[in-house]
């Protein structure tokens, strides 16, 4: 059937626009210029992974990238533009090949691709971001000398978006530049790596940024604590409105990051013996539903000898994800103690402050729904104080819109994968699963039906696919997921790479039949609004 696709697409091609170039053997054609074009690019995105930089700081990724363009390889792309819409490390670089029909770049059809390269704090590219930059400046190099050697006209814009993880950076560009960082372009691509293969929707996100105040250090733990317990019910009592929404605490210690759960969390205890603490955690961990994955404790007598410290460790991980991690674990100990008389909590090392922040991550499937979902959790965080929440802070980010779906290229770039070329990759399938989030719905600004839930147009098509970076051969058939230490790792893999140079050539064998035949643009753009 995927073979068919694609030969609709060509004949249709073929028929419709009558000078059209051949591009029967563009896939080889692809392969043979990756050979030359793919390992410095990927000398990049090494140099990349081994300097990680969080958002809005990675002055190390932009001058490498602006540097190779302006003095290593001069002369391939017509502007090169640092520094772009007056965001330090946005960048932007544009090239055009004449029509002898057209009277300039304004005529010819635009194709754009999304670059990232922040990484997290503490773990590095844990999300891959590395590889994005490279899928980005490969099948963006790829579909430029495509054009020239097959003599397509067509023009080619790369954009370089800074700090994805926690400021929605393509939002910012969005706002900074008041829209024009994406004018002119109506088809983006981009491509994100994970543990599996999919074309699928990413969920709508807002944080809920949360600071507790008390009389005392204890008070204000408490506090915080009591407004986890709440939330926690919410989400496992189905108290959430909206589609597959979920909400994630993460405690505002140490090195954190909004979007990631924390790997270790300690929480002390005074009031109760440190057998009966122990006792307790260990009911937690063995129950029957086996959801404290690969999660362990420690459980000390304080310096002092007046608390218990508890410290829970695990793998951490994203934000999206539901299963019960460190800090859930001190959630329920807390639930479990606060009842009993004369029981303090507080944060070992640190009870001088009489105030705790926790961010809440909420997310829902569209994001019409992520309002009222605001408004369930803020409620539950207020509740919970007893009737006074005057020492209770409430504030939000930017918000995530969802990524949706759109028709036509997730066919087309699925029909080309399962090809020799490309590894005849048959386990790409088109999913409606959310698994995570992503600030490139800023970009698209998708139009949802409201009762429907139906995708009924958009302001941009953002093409954005998932794939596979896990050698599952290589690692015991265990892979991270991202925001998980280990997936850092992955990311810097050669297999990941060699995953990563696959999908940027049909990226790129996507872009060119799009610049090629002006039926194919127009059915990949139907969608717009």
């Amino acid at each position: 059937m995927r073979s068919s696709f694609l030969t609709l697409v060509a004949l249709t091609g073929h028929h419709t626009l009558t000078h059209a170039a051949d591009i029967s053997n563009l896939a080889s054609t692809l392969q043979t210029l990756s050979t030359s074009i793919f390992p410095p690019l990927q000398s990049i995105a090494t140099s990349v992974w081994s300097h990680p930089e969080i958002g809005l700081d990675e002055h190390y990724a932009h001058d490498l990238v602006i540097d190779y363009f302006t003095n290593t390889l001069p002369n391939v792309w017509d502007t090169i533009t640092p520094q772009a819409f007056g965001l330090d490390t946005a960048w932007r670089l544009e090239f055009s090949t004449p029509s002898s029909t057209s009277s300039g770049d304004g005529d010819l059809p635009v194709i754009g691709f999304l670059a990232e390269y922040d990484a997290l704090v503490g773990i590095g590219h844990a999300c891959g971001h590395n590889q994005i930059l490279l899928t980005a400046l490969t099948a963006a190099s790829l579909t430029r000398q495509a054009l020239l050697d097959l003599g397509i006209p067509g023009r080619v814009v790369v954009l370089g978006t800074p700090d994805e993880e926690n400021a929605a950076g393509k939002c910012l560009l969005r706002s900074q530049s008041g829209g024009a960082a994406y004018e002119g372009v109506d088809v983006w691509m981009m491509a994100h790596p994970t543990n599996a293969n999919a074309v699928q929707p990413m969920n709508a996100r807002v944080n809920a940024i949360t600071d507790f105040r008390g009389a005392s250090h204890e008070e204000a733990v408490r506090r915080a604590y009591g407004a986890m317990v709440a939330v926690r019910d919410l989400v496992t009592q189905g108290g959430l409105p909206g589609t597959s929404s979920s909400v994630v605490a993460v405690e505002e210690v140490g090195m954190f990051e909004c979007n990631i759960v924390q790997g270790q969390i300690s929480l002390g205890i005074r009031g109760v013996e440190l057998d009966v603490v122990k006792q307790t955690v260990d009911g937690l961990l063995g129950g029957d539903d086996g959801t404290y994955p690969g999660v362990s404790f420690t459980a000390v007598a304080d310096k002092d000898g007046k608390g218990v410290n508890v410290t829970a460790l695990g793998p951490g991980g994203h934000a999206s994800e539901s299963t019960k991690g460190p800090l859930v674990l001190t959630v329920e100990t807390f639930r479990a103690l606060s009842g009993q008389d004369g029981v303090e909590f507080y944060l070992p090392g640190n009870t001088t402050l009489a105030e705790l922040g926790v961010v809440f991550d909420i997310r829902s499937r569209y994001t019409q729904d992520l309002d009222l979902v605001l408004e369930t959790v803020e409620a539950a965080i207020k509740g919970s104080s007893g009737g006074d929440s005057a020492d209770i802070t409430i504030t939000t980010d930017t918000v995530y819109p969802a990524l949706e779906v759109t028709p036509f290229l997730p066919d087309l770039f699925t029909s080309l994968l399962a090809t020799p070329e490309y590894g005849s990759q048959t386990d790409f399938p088109i999913s409606t699963f959310a698994p995570a989030s992503t600030d490139a719905g800023c970009v698209q600004q998708a139009v949802v039906d409201p009762d429907s839930r139906k995708l009924v147009g958009s302001e941009k098509v953002v093409f954005h696919p998932n794939y596979n970076i896990c050698d599952a051969a290589n690692s015991g058939g265990k892979c991270a997921f991202n925001h998980e230490p280990g997936f850092a790792t992955a990311a810097g893999t050669d297999y990941a790479y060699q995953r990563t140079e696959v999908i940027a050539r049909a990226l790129a064998d996507v872009a060119v039949r799009l610049l090629n035949d002006p039926a194919v643009m127009a059915n990949a753009t139907a969608i717009l609004a």
